[in-house]
C-alpha cells in the first residue's frame, strides 16, 4: 500500500511514492530537469501556464510507476503541495482564461499598499494578519482592472493547487490554507473576508466552496487516471501550500517549531498557537495546516523572492557549463569567509516583502577584476543569499519568534556547507539538515487524510534529521562580513527609497558605508601581506624556532591591527540596538555600550579582551559591573537579555 504526492513549485515538480507502512519514499521524481519558464511580459511580471504544470505533473508520476514498477491500484491516496499566493482563473467549462499570475509577480504591490491603507492597518493586522500587499486578492483587482472583459468570463479563481485538483477530480474546491495565503480569510471571524471583497468590488461568489486540508476531497476521474497512469476513483485526501506542507514534512506542526527552504525562493516558516504580526508588515500569518483542529495552528512566513534563483542564475549565466552545484561549493570552498570583499545583494526576483516591497534588483559589488574569480562569485553568491535569511529571521525573532533550532529539507541550498554553516553562526542557532522533500510530505499527509494513520504525529514520526549544523566558533569574520554586506544593503536601500530617509540618516549610512569599506581593505590588505611574508620566510629562511617566532609576531600584529579597525565600523552596525540600549540606559559609558552589542553578538571572553583591549579577568569583571548596572536577575544569562531589548 502507497501514497503519492505532488510538490509543484515554479522551477520544477516533484513526484513521491512512499511506503504506508515504512513511511520512507520509494523515490522521488523531479520534472522537468531544467527550470520552468516564467514568462515576463513587463518588468516585474511573473506568469505560467497551469496547463503546463498538470502537463509535467503527468510526466512525472508516470516516470516515478516506470521506476518504482508499483501497480496502480496499490496506490491509495494522493496529496498535493503547491507554489503558493499564485492567481489561476477559468470558467465555467474549466478552461483556463490567462496564463497564471504566480507568487513572484509583483504587479498588484501598489494595489495592496492602497487596500492596507484604505482598510486601515489595525483592521488588516488584527483581521487578515496581513497587508492584502501582493497576494491573490490583490491580483484578482489587477486583473479586474485591467482586463475586465476576461474578469467578466471568469467562473471560479484558484490557487495553483486548487486547479492540479480540479485536474484530477472535475471539482473546483479550495481550502482554509488556501484562502488564508491569498489573504482572503478572516482570522479573527474565521471566514472569508467580506470586507476586502467588497473594498476592491470583487464577486465573492468567484471564490470556490471550501474542504479541509486533510481528507477525501475527490476522486481521480477517468480522464485524469489515464493521463497520470493512476486507477481512476483513487482519492485526493490532502493539499496545502509548499511552505506549510515543508513545514509538514520537516514535522514542524507545533508552537516554536521552525521550518526553512531555500528554492527559488527562501522561506523561514515558524509556528504560533496566536494571532502575531509585524507592525511593518513584513513578515506574514497563514493557516498552518493543522490550522483547522482548534483555530491555533498559525504559520509566520518570512519569504526572501531571491534566493536559489539568484544561485541558479549565477550557474547559468557565470559557471563553465560543467560546472553543477557539487562543483560551485567545491570551488568557493577554497575562498575565505567574505570572498574577499566580494558582496553580493540577490534581490533580483521582484518586490522584497521584507524590505517594505522595495524592488531593489540583484547587486554584484566591489568586484575586483584581477583578485576575484568564479570561485569568489560563487562564495559570495552563497553567503548574499545568507545574509538575506540573516537579516530575516531578526525580524521574526524582534516579533517573538524563537530561532533557536531550524530544521532544513536537503533538496536545496542547505545542502551548501557554507550557506548552513552562515546562517548558523550567525545566528547562533542548530540547523538540523532531513532527509525528505515536499513531495514526501504531501504523500504522508494523503495517508492521515485517508486514515492510515491516527494522526498526525503518526504520520511524520519517522522524521530525523541526518546531518546537524552547529556555529562555528571563531564568528567574528563572519560578523565582519556581514557588516559589510549590511552596509551595502542599507545604502541601496536608502537610494531606493530617498523620501523616507531623512538627510542624516543619509549622511550617517554614507559614513558607516565608507567605514564598512575602508575595514574590508585593510582587513585585505592586512591578511595578503601577511599571506606574502609568510611565503617570503618560508622561502628564504631556514626552518627555525626564530623564524617561528617572527611569524606568530607578525600574525599577532596584524590581528592586533584587525582588531582595532573592527572597533567603530562593527559596532556601528548596531547603531539601533545602542540608541535602544541607551534609552533605557543612559548613564552606560562607551565602553560599557561596546561591551553590550559585543556580548549581544555572542562573541567569547577572548575575543572582547582583543577587542577592548582588555584581559580575560578584566573582560569578567566588566561583564559582572555591567550585569549590577543593568539590573540582571539572578540566573539570567546577561547575552540573552541584551537580546531582548
Amino acid at each position: 500500500m502507497y501514497f503519492i504526492g505532488y510538490d509543484l513549485g515554479s522551477s520544477t515538480v516533484k513526484a513521491a511514492l512512499v511506503d504506508a507502512n515504512t513511511q520512507q519514499a520509494l523515490a522521488v521524481v523531479q520534472y522537468p530537469e531544467r527550470d520552468m519558464d516564467i514568462i515576463a511580459r513587463q518588468p516585474g511580471w511573473a506568469e505560467q501556464d497551469p496547463e503546463v504544470w498538470w502537463l509535467n505533473i503527468c510526466i512525472a508520476t508516470q516516470r516515478l510507476l516506470a521506476q518504482t514498477r508499483v501497480p496502480a491500484q496499490d496506490i491509495r491516496a494522493i496529496g498535493i503541495g503547491y507554489q503558493m499566493h499564485g492567481l489561476v482563473v477559468v470558467n465555467r467549462e474549466q478552461v483556463v482564461l490567462r496564463p497564471a499570475i504566480i507568487w513572484c509577480d509583483s504587479r498588484a504591490v501598489s494595489i495592496g499598499e492602497q487596500a492596507f491603507e484604505s482598510l486601515g492597518p489595525t483592521y488588516c493586522l488584527q483581521q487578515l494578519l496581513n497587508s492584502p500587499g501582493n497576494f491573490t486578492a490583490s491580483k484578482l483587482k489587477w486583473v479586474k482592472d485591467n482586463e475586465p472583459a476576461l474578469y467578466e468570463r471568469i467562473w471560479r479563481i484558484m490557487l495553483p493547487g486548487d486547479f492540479i485538483a480540479m485536474k484530477c477530480t472535475g471539482q473546483v474546491r479550495t481550502t482554509i490554507g488556501g484562502l488564508s495565503e491569498g489573504v482572503m480569510w478572516n482570522f479573527q471571524k474565521r471566514q472569508l473576508d467580506t470586507r476586502l471583497f467588497d473594498y476592491y468590488g470583487l464577486d465573492i461568489h468567484l471564490v470556490p466552496p471550501q474542504v479541509p486540508t486533510f481528507g477525501e476531497q475527490g476522486q481521480l476521474t477517468a480522464l485524469a487516471a489515464e493521463q497520470l497512469g493512476l486507477a481512476a476513483g483513487t482519492p485526493l485526501c490532502y493539499r496545502a501550500g509548499d511552505q506549510p506542507n515543508n513545514a509538514l514534512a520537516l514535522n514542524v506542526l507545533r508552537p516554536g517549531e521552525v521550518a526553512a527552504t531555500s528554492g527559488t525562493s527562501g522561506v523561514v516558516y515558524g509556528i504560533v498557537n496566536q494571532a502575531i504580526y509585524d507592525q511593518a508588515s513584513r513578515v506574514n500569518a497563514f493557516a498552518h495546516v493543522n490550522y483547522s483542529d482548534h483555530f491555533d495552528r498559525i504559520g509566520i512566513l518570512l519569504c526572501l523572492n531571491g534566493a536559489g534563483i539568484e544561485y541558479a542564475w549565477i550557474r547559468q549565466q557565470v559557471a563553465r557549463s560543467t560546472h553543477q552545484y557539487n562543483d560551485m561549493g567545491r570551488m568557493a570552498q577554497s575562498v575565505p569567509v567574505g570572498a574577499d570583499g566580494l558582496c553580493m545583494l540577490p534581490f533580483g526576483n521582484g518586490a522584497e516583502r521584507m524590505l517594505h516591497n522595495t524592488t531593489l534588483n540583484a547587486h554584484l559589488l566591489n568586484l575586483d577584476f584581477n583578485r576575484h574569480s568564479r570561485a569568489h562569485v560563487y562564495r559570495a553568491g552563497l553567503e548574499g543569499v545568507a545574509f538575506s535569511f540573516v537579516y530575516g529571521m531578526n525580524i521574526l525573532r524582534n516579533i517573538g519568534l524563537n530561532v533557536d533550532v531550524i530544521r532544513v529539507g536537503n533538496d536545496n541550498m542547505f545542502q551548501s556547507a557554507i550557506f548552513s554553516r552562515t546562517i548558523a553562526t550567525l545566528m547562533g542557532c542548530q540547523i538540523d539538515v532531513v532527509d525528505t522533500t515536499g513531495a514526501v510530505g504531501a504523500a504522508l499527509g494523503a495517508g492521515f487524510g485517508w486514515g492510515h494513520y491516527h494522526d498526525l504525529s503518526e504520520a511524520m514520526d519517522k522524521v530525523r534529521p541526518t546531518s546537524v549544523y552547529q556555529p562555528e566558533p571563531d564568528h567574528s569574520q563572519y560578523e565582519r562580513a556581514y557588516a559589510y554586506w549590511h552596509a551595502r544593503l542599507r545604502r541601496l536601500l536608502d537610494e531606493a527609497n530617498p523620501d523616507s530617509v531623512s538627510q542624516a540618516n543619509k549622511k550617517a549610512s554614507g559614513n558607516h558605508l565608507r567605514q564598512a569599506i575602508q575595514l574590508e581593505q585593510r582587513l585585505n590588505t592586512a591578511n595578503h601581506l601577511l599571506q606574502e611574508v609568510n611565503s617570503y620566510l618560508q622561502q628564504n629562511t631556514p626552518n627555525s624556532p626564530e623564524r617561528d617566532r617572527l611569524l606568530r609576531q607578525l600574525k599577532q600584529q596584524l590581528q592586533a591591527s584587525e582588531s582595532s579597525v573592527t572597533d567603530d565600523a562593527l559596532l556601528d552596525e548596531y547603531q539601533d540596538f545602542r540608541r535602544q540600549l541607551l534609552l533605557h540606559y543612559p548613564t552606560l559609558s562607551r565602553q560599557e555600550v561596546k561591551l553590550c552589542v559585543l556580548l549581544k553578538l555572542k562573541w567569547t571572553s577572548k575575543e572582547i579582551a582583543a577587542q577592548l583591549n582588555l584581559s580575560i579577568r578584566g573582560v569578567e569583571t566588566s561583564r559582572y559591573r555591567l550585569r549590577r548596572k543593568l539590573g540582571v536577575a539572578k540566573g539570567t544569562q546577561l547575552g540573552n537579555f541584551l537580546r531582548t531589548l
